[in-house]
């Protein structure tokens, strides 16, 4: 039961670090997410069972949970991510903070893992209550204007969520087989004409909000732009998986004649966004909006795995999300502890800091290789096979999305030189500290693992895709 563990855990410590002293409640934090950790590790290396009980039976809804190959590195993930998340938190930040950086993780787990349709939407509804207060607690100026419109837009994605949930109940009772939400039970319901398309769209236009994808992206630059760096690092490390992670649980066994019909405007959608986002990096003078953009083109990328619709495509996104996660919020981290040391986060205000800093000049090196695709660490086999996905049926938009990896590599390494290049201006800066390091070196480590060793996620997800791909080959949709 280390599901149980994975939930409880975070949630009592939330309790805990709010009625602790303000200067107690990081260790709190801190504590409680490594026996999160803990509670991973137990899942993948002793006992996977899920939780399947029976909580609303009128209503055919069952808390049912599971640590399969799809969400199974996406639960480590988080579990890695808050970690090093808390750890690199200030501690006077207060225990609100703490809290409610907690309340997070519970929510997040809780998505990752629900595998019935109506308890997915309880903790896509959940999350949103976190990040709004973290946001307008502990961010800039404008941070209220970034909560409120992270806020809007995300409730709009989820009303045409519920709507979808009720609806997909619905008509599995009407043809006779009773009322349910379990995902596996709706995916083999056929299900074509206009009332198939709407649906398909109510979930899409949900998932393209949270993840964020072009055009539904509005919440992103403000957001990112305005959250602590910690906070940034799990919603665009995290959070912005539970899109994509939608589209591979939801869309692809449920919606698969849709996701066939539509394919070639999805494509589109996805390339604009990948070519935006990367256009749009390399616009920036602003180093960590640098990064969020970049981000922004590597959603995209993700999106174009699965709607390839091909079984390396959707492989390749569910490895690149994980890998992805790590080193985007190793690099918002890392990018964090410049910004406290140095007061900006302009381009034109930082020159060779790495004469001052070699250390912290190293792990911003090593994650900007690794956000940009360098071969021997995690992004470059995440979008390798994606691209692999993409090169048979669709060889153009393999073609583009082969130059906006040039692009990013242009984009990131513009950063690293602005910043840790050059003849210094000013005085230099602090070097990482002992305790800085402790958490960086484990991050940088497990992706050097992942790197070398894809095949440690992929082994296990394959399994799982190949349960979802069963209802989609049955559809006539995954080649």
């Amino acid at each position: 039961m280390f599901l149980v563990w994975l939930l409880a855990v975070p949630l009592a410590g939330a309790i805990a670090a709010l009625i602790a002293p303000d200067k107690a409640a990081k260790g709190v934090a801190a504590i409680t997410s490594i026996l999160a950790l803990i509670g991973f590790a137990g899942l993948l290396l002793i006992n996977r069972s899920g939780i399947n009980w029976n909580w609303i039976p009128q209503w055919g809804i069952r808390f049912h949970l599971a640590g399969d190959g799809l969400s199974l590195f996406l639960l480590g993930l988080c579990t890695v991510m808050f970690v090093v998340a808390l750890l690199a938190s200030d501690a006077s930040l207060g225990r609100a903070y703490y809290f409610w950086m907690l309340i997070l993780e519970f929510s997040v787990v809780g998505l990752f893992a629900s595998v019935d349709l109506f308890v997915f939407y309880v903790f896509w509804e959940v999350l949103l209550v976190p990040v709004f207060f973290l946001l307008t607690g502990w961010s800039g100026q404008a941070g209220k204007k970034a909560a409120m419109k992270w806020l809007i837009m995300n409730l709009a994605g989820s009303f045409f969520m519920l709507v979808g949930v009720v609806a997909l109940a619905i008509i599995h009772s009407q043809n006779g087989a009773g009322i349910t939400f379990e995902i596996s039970r709706l995916s083999g319901m056929a299900m074509g004409g206009a009332v198939g398309s709407w649906l398909f769209f109510a979930f899409l236009v949900a998932f393209m909000i949270k993840a964020p994808i072009w055009p539904l992206h509005g919440w992103m630059p403000e957001t990112y732009r305005e959250s602590l760096s910690p906070v940034t690092a799990v919603i665009s490390g995290v959070l912005s998986k539970a899109g994509i992670y939608g589209m591979l649980r939801v869309l692809v066994p449920i919606f698969m004649p849709q996701l066939r019909e539509y394919q070639m405007l999805l494509l589109i959608v996805a390339i604009i966004g990948l070519l935006y986002g990367a256009f749009m990096a390399l616009r920036q003078r602003d180093m960590k909006m640098v990064t969020a953009y970049g981000s922004l083109s590597h959603m995209a990328m993700m999106a174009l795995g699965v709607f390839s619709l091909t079984a390396v495509g959707l492989l390749g996104t569910n490895f690149y999300m994980v890998a992805h996660g790590l080193m985007v919020g190793g690099l918002f981290l890392v990018q964090g502890l410049l910004e406290r040391r140095t007061g900006t986060r302009s381009l034109d205000k930082m020159a060779g800091l790495n004469h001052s800093a070699p250390r912290l000049a190293a792990y911003f090196l090593f994650f900007v290789m690794g956000v940009l695709g360098l071969p021997g660490l995690p992004g470059f086999a995440g979008e390798y096979m994606i691209i692999q996905g993409l090169i048979g049926p669709h060889p153009v938009f393999a073609f583009i999305a082969g130059f906006v990896i040039v692009v990013a590599a242009w984009y990131m390494l513009r950063v690293f030189l602005a910043v840790m290049q050059g003849p210094p201006q000013g005085q230099g800066i602090k070097d990482l500290l002992a305790g800085q390091v402790s958490w960086l070196v484990p991050l940088a480590g497990l992706v050097i693992l992942i790197g070398l060793w894809p095949a440690g996620i992929t082994n296990h997800a394959v399994p799982s895709l190949y349960h979802v791909m069963h209802f989609a080959l049955a559809k006539g949709g995954i080649r």
